[in-house]
């Protein structure tokens, strides 16, 4: 959107621009004059500005006392993207006697376009004093504000005032009038502005870009409700529910491993945020794994958790805590306290750097056949990810993350070290189309020879998922998934293979 944002400004300012260039300097016929000034004009006229670039250096150095040499110089190396140059021609151009007025709001643009705001309110104020163009120096006045971010309300003002001074502008004006209340958070009134772009303007590019931002918009006002939540509900088939080992001879003793299960999922948030700065959301999970089979695998997960945030302009600073409660085959299996501190922060408009600690209390209930089997554990998760977002609405991303954890159990088989390594990304195929694939190492070293089976234990667990979604319609998607799991490790016992196929759907609200 900020790419197509810079393609509307360049329409916009050559419009306005052509509108107050000093025409009455260009000559009806070069060809007949041998004026070096009349010919340079009309190469600038005829967009031949390296031509023309040449005349007017040696046009400066004949008479460096010309404003309106200075200024022509000026606005071709601005043509040529030349800020730098520009710049000083267009300030003296500003400033000699006689001025040439046409200076002062291309020094603006010019200085805008540059980063320079502080550099761009200082001209403007002059203009705003010299009565000099009042509609682009009004706009330009709208365009600074709202890059600035600090006074949205001015920046709708001062696009009023460019509308009212020339009509020609309601247009785009109002385009960025709905880019300042998209800043202002007054996103009903933003959309009020687009859909009035939309509806007037139906086969423009503006249309399209105010269209983008209704679907931006939708989302974000989804986003702020402080209740929202999903349900879902999938088929799945899987090929190694018990976890079978790879090695038949040490699964002799297993029973089928294969099985269907329906799968229900439910989330429920409430977000509470009283100031800009600090705010709150409290969750509920709900996973429900009911085989058609093996019943003895039937699994209840719930997961309560409460974040308590801190808000900064490219930051959030949370501090999570959780409790989760697992039951298979209705009986109580694990219980999770967790307390973690979770932290984002933004690199530019399009990459996220995430760093995570965590601390888990373990309480496994079912009876341990020995000691050294007991999985009860303290562990300790630390993790780093970087995000790069992309899409013509930052709606797809690409996600790389390590992390370490030491499970520190109190039997000795389960004590470990890991090592995990993941890459993910979600990318958008067509409009209501988007593509999910996740690639997972986990490397687990065993600090403990394994007592059952008297020997050295590492598992390397490598994962691959693929998931597609389609949007029926809002909030509703359709999803169809595989995911493929293999333990590569060094007891046969522990070693399996397994594939999980998934159709199903979910419904946000």
């Amino acid at each position: 959107m900020e790419y197509k944002q810079k393609i509307i400004l360049v329409f916009v300012i050559v419009f306005i621009f052509s509108l107050n260039f000093p025409s009455h300097c260009f000559p009806q016929d070069s060809s007949s004059s041998g004026n070096k000034l009349e010919k340079a004009i009309w190469l600038y006229q005829h967009e031949n500005y390296e031509e023309a670039l040449v005349l007017f250096k040696e046009l400066r150095t004949e008479e460096p006392q010309s404003a309106s040499i200075a200024y022509y110089r000026g606005v071709t190396y601005k043509k040529l993207q030349n800020f730098l140059e520009a710049k000083p021609d267009l300030e003296t151009a500003a400033t000699l006697e006689p001025k040439v007025k046409e200076a002062i709001p291309e020094l603006i643009d010019l200085l805008y376009q540059s980063e320079d705001m502080e550099g761009a309110k200082k001209w403007i104020a002059v203009a705003e004093k010299e009565a000099i163009a009042p509609a682009q120096t009004a706009f330009f006045k709208g365009l600074v504000l709202l890059k600035e971010g600090s006074a949205p309300d001015e920046s709708i003002k001062a696009f009023e005032e460019a509308e009212k001074l020339d009509a020609s502008l309601a247009q785009t004006v109002s385009y960025y009038k709905g880019l300042a209340y998209v800043q202002s958070k007054n996103f009903k009134e933003a959309k009020n502005v687009f859909n009035e772009i939309v509806v007037q303007q139906p086969a423009t590019d503006l249309a399209e870009f105010a269209n983008e931002y209704i679907s931006i918009l939708k989302r974000q006002e989804k986003a702020m409700r402080p209740f929202r939540g999903s349900v879902g509900y999938s088929l799945q088939y899987d090929d190694n529910v018990i976890l079978k080992p790879n090695n038949e001879d040490l699964a002799a003793a297993a029973s089928d491993k294969e099985d269907w299960r329906h799968v229900y999922t439910a989330q429920v948030e409430y977000n509470f945020k009283p100031v800009e700065t600090f705010g709150t959301r409290a969750s509920y999970s709900l996973y429900g794994a009911k085989q058609f089979d093996l019943d003895f695998y039937d699994t209840v997960s719930h997961d309560f958790a409460l974040q308590p945030a801190f808000y900064a302009k490219k930051a959030v600073i949370g501090f999570p805590v959780h409790y989760n409660y697992v039951t298979v085959n209705d009986k109580r299996y694990l219980e999770i306290i967790g307390i973690s501190n979770l932290n984002n922060v933004m690199i530019g408009n399009d990459k996220m750097v995430q760093l995570l600690l965590q601390y888990n209390i373990k309480d496994y209930a079912w009876t341990v056949t020995s000691e050294d089997n007991d999985r009860d554990s303290n562990e300790y998760l630390g993790s780093l990810g970087w995000f790069y977002f992309f899409g013509r609405n930052k709606e797809g991303f690409f996600n790389l993350r390590y992390a370490m954890n030491k499970e520190d159990a109190e039997g000795n088989n389960w004590k470990y070290l890991g090592n995990r390594l993941t890459a993910s990304a979600t990318v958008p195929i067509v409009k209501k189309v988007k593509w999910s694939v996740a690639g997972d190492y986990f490397r687990q070293d065993f600090s403990k020879r394994n007592t059952t089976y008297d020997k050295e234990r590492h598992d390397d667990v490598f994962t691959v998922s693929n998931l597609v979604a389609y949007e029926v319609f809002d909030n509703f998607e359709f999803q169809l998934q595989h995911t493929f799991v293999n333990d590569a490790a060094s007891i046969g016992i522990f070693k399996y293979k397994r594939n999980v196929y998934s159709i199903g759907a979910k419904y946000q609200f």
